[in-house]
């Protein structure tokens, strides 16, 4: 198990806020909700270019493989 004490974890906070301060272009310390919201989600939204890539282009090879040897299997 992954040893985290609380001082690690909010160093890593505090390191977080401080990279993603600008994030889209604007001062998000001024507003501390939104900055607090970067901390654990830092995509601003869930378009095809920000979010997961599956729900548009499709499944994976190795997920296209598994479907036709299952599809072989019956």
């Amino acid at each position: 198990m992954k040893d985290m004490s609380r001082a690690l974890r909010r160093h890593h906070a505090v390191r977080l806020k401080r990279a993603r301060r600008f994030y889209s272009g604007i001062d998000n310390a001024t507003d501390p909700r939104r900055h607090g919201i970067l901390l654990h989600t830092p995509a601003v939204c869930s378009c095809w270019m920000c979010g997961n890539p599956r729900p548009y282009i499709g499944p994976t090879i190795a997920e296209l493989l598994h479907m036709v040897k299952l599809a072989e299997e019956s």
